[in-house]
């Protein structure tokens, strides 16, 4: 009997180097532009108005990272319904980070390889540079697998907004335009937009070289005083690194912490509810010991 030759296994197609480098940087169009913008700075003369809006975009949009994608999202720090969770991802859309669920699984995977050679963005392993944002010209990074989201892709919503990420930006940008024309727009949506993005990932960079480390976390997080006032608290990212799950991350009293104090403001209002804390023990430690 004759056994007929095995197929020849299917040759992978590997899409040449132009292709992937162009999709990931049309993937970053959004980011890149924004930054590009500022040379706009130059020629438009910033008005009352525009520094108005720059308040105003830096907290909506720092607020919808900090309590939405990383507290809220990331590590279930509290509870809220699902049309206010919803509401704090769109805002945390509007700092062009990508979308909540793109956001969560790089991060999730920071905390469970960090400062690892498997850790996305370690400027312990691959440097500063690309601690801060090397890292997000990575094609593998174009589409994660959502396999450590799978509790936030049961929400059709969030999945939606994750693939249309970019319409909270451009609905906020032309906000801004509305507002005060071309100050608005580059001003109180550009300069904003781009202080965010710089201040949350100096906590993936700055946040893993330089600052005290009050607890032995086994990684390189650090408390940064300066970060731990701009990034509205996540700054204190050692403490972070040793209580992930609680919702604050200023232990000691002179830790500002921003983003907690919204957290006790939207509880106050029902918004938010089953607001989780560090541990007794820990909170002893962090008033006994320096930051």
């Amino acid at each position: 009997m004759h056994t007929l030759p095995a197929a020849p296994a299917a040759a992978v197609r590997v899409p040449p180097a132009w292709y992937r480098v162009t999709r990931v940087g049309l993937s970053l169009a959004p980011l890149i532009l924004v930054h590009l913008s500022l040379i706009g700075l130059a020629f438009v003369p910033v008005t009352l108005t525009a520094l108005v809006l720059v308040v105003v975009m830096t907290r909506v949009s720092g607020l919808g990272i900090t309590v939405g994608y990383h507290r809220g999202l990331a590590h279930h720090a509290y509870k809220t319904s699902r049309w206010f969770q919803f509401l704090l991802a769109a805002a945390g859309c509007t700092a062009l980070q990508k979308g909540p669920l793109w956001w969560v699984v790089h991060h999730r995977q920071h905390h469970t390889h960090s400062d690892t050679p498997d850790d996305v963005h370690s400027p312990v392993v691959d440097g500063f540079w690309y601690g801060h944002c090397g890292w997000l010209f990575t094609r593998d990074l174009m589409r994660p697998d959502h396999a450590t989201v799978r509790d936030l892709t049961r929400y059709p919503e969030l999945v939606w907004l994750d693939r249309l990420w970019m319409i909270p930006g451009v609905l906020a940008a032309c906000a801004c335009y509305l507002v005060d024309g071309w100050a608005g727009l580059l001003w109180g949506y550009g300069l904003s937009t781009v202080l965010i993005f710089q201040v949350t990932f100096a906590v993936n960079s700055v946040g893993h070289r330089w600052g005290p480390q009050r607890f032995a976390t086994g990684e390189g997080s650090r408390n940064n005083a300066v970060l731990g006032v701009l990034a509205m608290g996540d700054g204190w990212h050692n403490n972070h690194h040793k209580c992930p799950t609680s919702a604050r991350h200023g232990f000691a009293w002179y830790e500002f912490d921003m983003a907690y104090l919204a957290i006790r403001v939207l509880r106050r209002f029902g918004l938010v509810w089953g607001v989780r804390q560090p541990p007794a023990a820990v909170m002893a430690a962090a008033w006994g010991t320096p930051a």
